[in-house]
């Protein structure tokens, strides 16, 4: 008895700041179950500033989700009414239910809110009109305390007559529709704008971003290009993000993006113009990631004093050559359908990267090249990560006996993971025959499934076949303690047929 009464002293000693920063982790129905633990936890579920009323997108069921609608619309109604202080309001509701939602967001607009996330989600018989219900009201744009705003799927009104939120200092709109209008009085009124996201947002063919001083990350995602991107007066951006899906980046002006450390552009076409940008008006660039659609030369050549990692992405048959001037350059990472010829010249400033990355998605048959052009770029760096998809089945047509292939007498040491997506037998031997890696990772491909076990023991009969490879050392992560444990006569008990990786330690 004595025992059980010290243990709910412990409870009521717990500090109501601290029950509450558990309570904000939890959605709203499970932070109310926590009110049974003692009449401390119990005071402070009723005041918790956090409210999260969350269901996950899969959850369609309609009667569950009225009575999760009738229990929001009590807990609001009773911090409403009895003047109970809001920080943080997350909001994850289906289409059918938002006028419920959107009634209270009205109310608590004028209200001390801080941080607003509203997510709406449809089913596949959500109708049109029901689609055209979800339009926000204006009055969240009028909270003067409001510090983060995130929308995901909804509309805004075409015109607002007031937009207060002068506080504003995130902003992410993702799958919404607005109209320029309101977006460019949204980017003038709110000033203090940190980080602005904006992805997939229809009705926007020109955007400017002006005179935002604070303005840190600026993220813009789009199926269709932007005819008009104007960046003017932004000191302290860090980091750019342009991407667009399906067709290559139209120009934009570059002379307000000095102070840029990290650019992403998914979608670009390289010229002369470009490589002279990154030469000469990014003086503290660090981070470049490119996805290339093409390029205006015969040879790329990327200058960077500064620069400390590159990712570039080319997903076309045409060989890639690549020159890098990058004397601080650390570590970089290709993404494509061929292996590139990477150029680092030789000298005392400027030397190869000590990591280096290759993804390779192969979608034509491989010969004896392919593996010339990979032993040349592994003598590149001192540590490598491999990873090829490879989907065709008919053994390589190259010689490749007991594991060796006659022309690579000496495999690289520095590969520390090699993953491959591929049912080829003997590009796997091939592969083992040039390097010897650390760690492998084998991923079963899912339209193979309920097989993915014979598979997993095929290959690792075939890595243990290699006569450089300690058969008694060979070990395996088992999935589920993450465990190293040494594979015992190619027999893997707790692999079933559900999983679709396994992770090997080869002793070579």
């Amino acid at each position: 008895m004595e025992k059980l009464q010290r243990r709910s002293q412990s409870k009521d000693d717990v500090p109501v700041e601290l029950i509450h920063r558990i309570q904000s982790l939890l959605s709203v129905e499970e932070a109310a179950r926590t009110c049974v633990l003692s009449k401390t936890w119990s005071h402070a579920w009723s005041t918790i500033p956090h409210l999260r009323f969350y269901k996950p997108s899969q959850f369609l069921d309609e009667e569950k989700q009225r009575d999760h609608i009738k229990f929001m619309d009590r807990t609001m109604s009773k911090y409403v009414r009895d003047n109970i202080p809001i920080e943080r309001l997350d909001l994850k509701l289906h289409v059918r239910f938002v006028n419920v939602a959107y009634k209270w967001l009205r109310t608590l607009a004028a209200a001390r809110l801080k941080e607003l996330s509203i997510v709406i989600f449809y089913d596949s018989d959500t109708t049109r009109r029901k689609r055209k219900r979800n339009l926000l009201p204006g009055e969240i744009f009028t909270g003067k305390y409001l510090h983060t705003l995130c929308i995901i799927d909804s509309r805004v009104r075409s015109k607002l007559v007031t937009i207060n939120c002068v506080s504003l200092r995130v902003l992410e709109l993702i799958f919404v529709k607005i109209s320029e209008e309101v977006l460019h009085t949204l980017f003038s009124t709110c000033t203090l704008l940190e980080n602005i996201k904006l992805s997939y947002c229809s009705g926007l063919k020109t955007i400017k971003v002006r005179n935002l001083r604070y303005l840190q990350q600026l993220k813009l995602e789009t199926t269709i290009p932007i005819d008009v991107l104007k960046i003017d007066d932004v000191p302290n951006l860090c980091l750019f993000d342009y991407d667009v899906v399906y067709e290559p980046i139209k120009t934009f002006n570059t002379a307000s993006l000095t102070s840029v450390t990290e650019l992403s552009l998914h979608g670009v076409t390289i010229d002369v113009a470009f490589l002279d940008m990154i030469k000469s008006k990014l003086p503290f660039l660090e981070i470049l990631k490119l996805k290339i659609i093409d390029w205006t030369m015969e040879r790329l050549d990327i200058t960077s004093c500064s620069l400390k990692r590159l990712s570039l992405m080319y997903f076309e048959e045409r060989q890639i050559c690549i020159k890098v001037y990058a004397p601080k350059l650390r570590a970089l990472c290709y993404s494509g359908n061929t292996i590139p010829s990477l150029l680092f010249p030789s000298s005392s400033s400027t030397t190869p990267p000590e990591y280096i990355k290759v993804e390779l998605y192969l979608s034509n048959p491989i010969d004896l090249f392919f593996f010339l052009r990979m032993t040349d770029l592994l003598n590149l760096s001192s540590k490598f990560d491999i990873e090829i998809r490879y989907h065709i089945r008919e053994p390589l047509n190259m010689d490749v006996n007991d594991g060796e292939i006659r022309w690579f007498p000496i495999p690289s040491t520095n590969v520390q993971q090699l993953s491959f997506y591929t049912r080829n037998q003997t590009l796997i031997d091939a592969l083992l025959s040039i390097c010897r890696p650390k760690y492998i990772t084998i991923f079963c491909d899912s339209t193979v499934m309920g097989f993915s076990r014979k598979f997993f023991l095929l290959m690792i009969s075939r890595i243990m076949a290699n006569k450089t490879c300690d058969q008694k050392k060979m070990e395996v992560k088992n999935p589920y303690n993450e465990k190293w444990q040494v594979v015992k006569n190619s027999s893997i008990p707790y692999v079933d047929d559900g999983n679709l990786k396994l992770e090997l330690k080869p002793n070579w």
